[in-house]
């Protein structure tokens, strides 16, 4: 009886220290797939501002090239204050880091739902088209 009694001792020890390991290695695993997809979202986060901040140079570009052309008088405002507000979203995605980008567009989901979805609706279709695009390409 002592000896059986000792054994399951063993046992529930052995089965403790196991468990203990694959919730160590488990713990690491997240890590280390976390960390890599933190760099992943960085790099894109970085690339998305860039992608914003040009498009606001190529959208002040043609706004110069209206006003010099007689055509931009009464949109020339509105041209300049989009370019503006894409500059100062580009900068300030860039200056922040995944885990402030992933917050703040979290709180304004949940504050402006409706613009969030209208947003994410024109994302999903830009994504969508440039998906086709590219696509078209590789088969050519």
């Amino acid at each position: 009886m002592a000896d059986t009694e000792q054994i399951t001792g063993q046992i529930k020890e052995q089965t403790q220290q196991a468990v203990q390991q694959g919730q160590q290695y488990a713990g690491q695993a997240v890590d280390l797939v976390g960390s890599r997809v933190k760099t992943a979202l960085t790099q894109q986060k970085d690339a998305l501002a860039t992608g914003i901040t040009d498009a606001a140079k190529m959208l002040k570009q043609n706004g110069d090239s209206f006003r010099s052309q007689g055509l931009g008088a009464i949109a020339a405002p509105y041209i300049d204050q989009a370019s503006d507000k894409l500059t100062e979203v580009g900068t300030t995605i860039q200056g922040k880091d995944i885990d402030e980008v992933v917050r703040d567009t979290e709180a304004f989901g949940r504050t402006q739902p409706a613009y969030f979805l209208g947003i994410a609706a024109l994302l999903g279709f830009a994504a969508a088209r440039f998906l086709k695009s590219t696509s078209a390409q590789a088969a050519s």
